[in-house]
């Protein structure tokens, strides 16, 4: 081989490793990408009963579209309408989206919430509006501190947080409250 052949051989193994280690050092100034965040499943159009820790039904809801969260232990909820039953009937909750905590013991219903309480012996249903709400099934009660308007037959009420025994079907206002207090239609 002569002298020429070989510098033009040792030339181009020169821009080979030089290349390589270029793009080599690029490769390592580049950040990682992140892997992609998927949902470990995604239901449409469904009804589901959860279940507590003894096998009785926390509430069952019926949705649109459901998605599991990657860390597999909450469930991110569309357009839910959910019912939570209670020794005196059961009670609906509808809103823009919910969120349910692992083993469904928080449900955290989000944007135009509409919570609606069994009917009282009188036959008349108390209808709480709000932005957000927390359900806790196992202990029957609800809880925000935002601004609610709650409605019974002709009687309103609002005020800022709010508390429901939902077993004992009492609710409390916390601050800034107002109301029209109706026992008999005709007395509004």
């Amino acid at each position: 081989m002569s002298r020429t052949a070989l510098n033009m051989l040792l030339l181009v193994l020169a821009i080979g490793l030089g290349s390589y280690a270029a793009w080599q050092w690029r490769q390592n100034r580049l950040p990682a990408s992140e892997p992609v965040q998927r949902s470990d499943y995604v239901l449409r159009d469904f009804e589901l009963t959860a279940l507590d820790d003894a096998g009785a039904e926390a509430f069952t809801v019926a949705s649109p579209y459901l998605e599991r969260e990657p860390d597999g232990k909450s469930l991110d909820i569309r357009l839910p309408v959910f019912s939570f039953p209670g020794e005196s009937g059961a009670w609906q909750a509808r809103s823009d989206t919910a969120r349910v905590s692992p083993k469904a013991e928080e449900v955290q219903l989000r944007g135009g919430v509409d919570l609606v309480g069994p009917p009282s012996a009188s036959g008349l249903r108390t209808r709480f509006t709000t932005s957000t709400l927390s359900v806790f099934p196992g202990e029957q009660r609800a809880s925000t501190d935002d601004r609610v308007n709650i409605a019974q037959g002709q009687s309103y009420f609002a005020g800022t947080g709010l508390r429901v025994d939902m077993a004992l079907k009492r609710f409390q206002l916390l601050n800034d409250t107002q109301g029209t207090l109706c026992a008999t239609p005709a007395s509004c």
